[in-house]
């Protein structure tokens, strides 16, 4: 480089190094410069020379500071192995200098350990000249945070050339990280930690390594809520550093028996949790020098500790414990012996406070394994049996079936049978089922009948044919909790015994018209329990069906919502709604009752017709489309007009519906003339869910949007009736949430449009009440589910759409405004509500001065979940609140008096000095709403 160049290039660097900002800058500038060949590394190292020796440190701290970025910001396969190898040599005499330049020498010892051509010996030269010149933990926290980065960079790029240093390298790690304190750092280090000492043969350092991580165990640690850390990840990373390798389980497992005597709750945790991870490690060799006094421990906590976290953690250190040393049959099996020899006795009264923990003892070693479950079933089994033989209280008898269902579960699921353990070949537990099924108690029934269908596998042809005959007798039952524990068990039998279950159905529940209608219906519901297997569907579908059309009220209604529940169930085996539309002309058969729009029935069937047709292929909606579309457009009546929408709205969004004007006008008449409130609101939704899929490309899709906004506009402007306008405005909402929910451009402009209609003196208060429909949860038709668009954040939009609008509103159409803004509320996310809370506050405090009884509770309500955030600006403002909730206290309505009562309870957890100057007020209007005539707003004011 010239001297002309180099002078240049200095003069760059010194006018950089007035602003830390211009330095980055001109330091990418020059990265840049080297890539495309215009100047060598070498030179600007050469041209920062004498600013990298200058006595003032402040520059030559700059120097490093520009070498070190201009590193950071070119590729990593850009230098090659000898220009790295000079910036090695380079960066280990500057590790040698002053001890304020060290930070950027790290920050470019960094860059380089990621270049790909690092030489192999070129880690241990930075590694070696770092530990002899410079001490970890005297950097500050970020410095020390670089360090940990660099020794991470080179685990993940050059973990050979590492191991190359042997046990200098461990030694490095050791020392560098011993005595750190900061969460940070230590998240760092605890989340490689693992890795390396797996990877690295620790040999005699073992134990120095230990000692420099166990000394944070237990963690105490209380964040101060920036760091973004809490005790608990530091925690679970501890503890899987500790227990990384076996050579550990020497050290680790004396802590954890002395923190499980711990007082401390959180050590004990700590310490359960550590032995849970600890165990895989260590194995059996491991454990077995301290086996005794593990299991002695967990079983004293197990069957009389008092703290349930603590008891749950145990039974799961215990399981972990056993499962491990199952590998050796003889330590087991002595250990499970030694660990329950103490329970027997508490298991011969249901009624002792051991019982459970005792139950819990030997279902936790059950579990593990199909032999530590035959030794735990030994056990048990023979006492419960005969216990439950014995027993007259039926409370006694529960708690045992109870037990005894648990532990036949896990058997079942090992896959045994427990009359095929030689020691249990006595037993006959199906037998003692059934005769006790019909035992005058719908507890213990349900209890006994979930134990025999746990044991389907293994109940012979005897038993089921009397367990069918008993479910028949106990399907009368007036208990719904008991006749759907006897579907779910036909069902279950049905899996497995299908022609088993077919011949049940023709012989006992065929159906009748001569029959009571109880009789029937109880039959319709066990029909479409076995309907969720094939074969049994096949068999008994048509014959729900059938039942659609009964003239008895009572059964049409319930064959149709038996079928809603059947096409509404994701996971049975088969395609229900393929074979109910293909096999049993379920559309055609249901669209031809005779049916008006008030009939209860309605929407089970609007709900079977979407559930069927979303799951079809785009073929079969495309034929169902081309079917049904020309039905809306012509003239038809308005429940088949809505049978039609039903079946449309779930189709994909390319299926062709031949849109024409015929359509719109249909549609319009029905969404705004119709007198049936259900028919209105369904064509709505059937409008917005047209627009919503529409390409907006496609011509129809202006023509649409124009037509019903001009409809809507003249309809709003005219001397039509009231209820005319409201049903207008109802369809301006949902055409409104149609293009919002698409993500429209023209978004703003439909919601200006709809706000503005706020200020209509006849229907702008009935608006504000519909406004909430936008952001709605409880949506069922503008869903992704039926193929709609759902933008993203649309609900937000909306919400600050609002907000903006607020000065635009004043005297009467404030109210309406009001309403729409805290009806739009309670959608919104409280972390949204709490980005725009100055706005806020004062508009729900205006709210609450209001004559509307929906508006201030609702106000209420949305303020309740706000003031749990104890944000400071309800603090600030509490003179305005607190007077008015006391005053709501006493309101007309119950419920405003309990939503105002909830809300002064939530300032009881606002500071002492802040709500002690409203004390004598408070206590004088509670005096007045503990006497007050409903129940519930006693309780509140209690």
């Amino acid at each position: 480089m010239s001297s002309l160049t180099t002078n240049v290039f200095k003069e760059r660097f010194l006018d950089a190094f007035k602003e830390d900002e211009t330095l980055n800058t001109v330091c990418q500038e020059i990265a840049l410069e080297i890539q495309s060949g215009h100047v060598k590394l070498y030179d600007i190292v050469e041209t920062l020379g004498p600013l990298i020796t200058d006595t003032d440190i402040e520059v030559r701290e700059k120097g490093i500071c520009a070498i070190s970025t201009i590193l950071s910001h070119l590729p990593n396969d850009y230098l090659n192995e000898n220009e790295l190898s000079f910036i090695v040599s380079f960066y280990c005499n500057r590790l040698k200098g002053h001890y304020s330049i060290i930070p950027k020498v790290l920050t470019g010892i960094l860059a380089t350990v990621q270049m790909t051509h690092l030489s192999k010996d070129s880690p241990e030269r930075l590694l070696r000249t770092f530990f002899d010149n410079v001490y970890c933990q005297n950097q500050l926290t970020p410095v020390r945070y670089t360090i940990y980065l660099i020794f991470i960079t080179l685990l993940e790029k050059r973990i050979e050339d590492l191991k190359a240093m042997g046990p200098d390298f461990i030694y490095v790690v050791i020392s560098s990280i011993d005595g750190e304190k900061d969460p940070k750092n230590l998240m760092l280090l605890f989340s490689i930690l693992p890795r390396f000492m797996k990877e690295f043969k620790l040999g005699h350092l073992a134990e120095d390594m230990f000692e420099v991580i166990s000394c944070y165990f237990p963690v105490d640690y209380n964040p101060s809520g920036t760091e973004g850390i809490t005790r608990d990840d530091l925690a679970e990373k501890l503890a899987s550093c500790l227990c990384a390798v076996p050579e550990f389980a020497e050290y680790c497992m004396p802590i954890i028996l002395d923190k499980l005597n711990s007082s401390v709750k959180v050590a004990k945790l700590d310490s359960l949790n550590l032995l849970c991870k600890g165990v895989y490690t260590f194995g059996v060799n491991g454990l077995k020098e301290h086996l005794t006094e593990l299991c002695s421990w967990l079983r004293k906590e197990i069957m009389s500790g008092e703290d349930l976290e603590v008891k749950n953690a145990s039974l799961k250190a215990l399981a972990a414990i056993i499962e491990v040393i199952s590998s050796d049959t003889e330590l087991c099996e002595s250990s499970i012996d030694y660990i329950i020899k103490d329970v027997k006795p508490c298991l011969y009264d249901a009624q002792l406070n051991l019982f459970k923990p005792s139950v819990k003892l030997l279902e936790c070693i059950a579990t593990v394994n199909k032999e530590t479950c035959v030794q735990g079933l030994q056990i048990i089994m023979p006492l419960c049996l005969g216990q439950y033989s014995t027993k007259t209280s039926m409370t006694d008898k529960i708690i045992y079936i109870e037990t005894l269902n648990t532990f036949i579960k896990i058997a079942a699921d090992h896959g045994f049978n427990i009359k095929n353990v030689p020691e249990l070949a006595w037993t006959d537990i199906p037998q003692l089922y059934l005769n006790d099924l019909l035992t005058p108690n719908e507890e213990l029934q349900s209890k006994i009948l979930s134990g025999l269908t746990l044991q389907k596998k293994y109940l012979n042809e005897v038993h089921r044919s009397s367990l069918y005959n008993q479910i028949y007798s106990l399907i009368e039952s007036n208990s719904n909790e008991l006749r759907t524990l006897c579907h779910t068990s036909l069902l279950n039998f049905a899996m497995l015994y299908p022609c088993e279950i077919i011949t049940l159905i023709k012989e006992k529940y065929q159906l009748n018209d001569g029959e009571e209608t109880k009789v029937q219906i109880r039959k319709l519901e066990v029909l479409a329990a076995v309907a969720k297997t094939h074969r049994l569907g096949r068999e008994v579908l048509p014959q729900i069906v059938s039942q659609t059309n009964s003239d008895n009220f009572e059964i049409s209604c319930t064959a149709l919502s038996c079928l809603h529940k059947l096409v509404a169930t994701k996971h049975i085996d088969y395609d229900a709604q393929h074979y109910l539309y293909e096999r049993c002309n379920i559309i055609e058969k249901l669209s031809a009752l005779n049916i008006s729009p008030t009939d209860q029935r309605l929407d089970l069937i609007l709900n079977i017709f979407r559930l069927i047709v979303r799951n079809f292929t785009f073929e079969k909606q495309q034929r169902i489309a081309n079917r049904y579309v020309p039905i809306l457009s012509g003239q038809a009546s308005e429940v088949d007009a809505v049978f039609t929408i039903n079946l449309l709205i779930p189709l994909r969004k390319d299926i062709d519906l031949a849109i024409n004007n015929n359509l719109f006008e249909n549609l319009y008449n029905l969404a705004v003339n119709s007198v049936h409130s259900n028919v209105r609101l369904i064509t709505c939704k059937f409008v917005a869910v047209i627009l919503n899929k529409m390409n907006i490309i496609s011509e129809y899709f202006e023509h649409m949007l124009l037509y019903f906004n001009d409809r809507i506009k003249d309809n709003l402007g005219s001397d039509s009736d009231i209820d005319v306008k409201k049903a207008t405005a109802s369809l301006k909402v949902w055409i409104t949430k149609a293009i919002i929910t698409k993500g429209f451009h023209d978004v703003e402009m439909f919601l200006d449009e709809l706000t503005d209609i706020l200020r209509h003196d006849q229907v702008g208060q009935y608006v504000g009440t519909e406004y909430k429909i936008l952001t709605s949860r409880h949506e069922d038709t503008l869903v992704a589910e039926n193929f709609c668009n759902i933008a993203i954040f649309y609900k937000q939009r909306v919400f600050e759409h609002l907000i903006r609008k607020k000065s635009e509103f004043e005297n009467s159409s404030k109210q309406n405004y009001l309403t729409a803004l805290v009806e739009l509320l309670e959608e919104v996310p409280i972390e949204l509500l709490l980005m725009h809370l100055s706005k806020l506050v004062s508009l729900l405090i205006e709210s609450l001065s209001l004559d509307n009884e929906q508006l201030i509770f609702s106000a209420l309500v949305t303020l309740n979940s706000l003031l749990e955030t104890e944000h400071v600006i309800f603090a600030d403002k509490i003179q305005c609140f607190i007077p008015r909730f006391l005053t709501l206290s006493t309101y007309r309505t119950m419920r405003v008096r309990i939503a105002a009562l909830n809300c002064l309870t939530n300032y009881c957890n606002y500071p002492v000095t802040l709500i002690n100057t409203y004390k004598d007020d408070v206590l004088g209007k509670l005096a007045i709403t503990i006497d007050d005539r409903k129940r519930l707003v006693r309780k509140a004011a209690v």
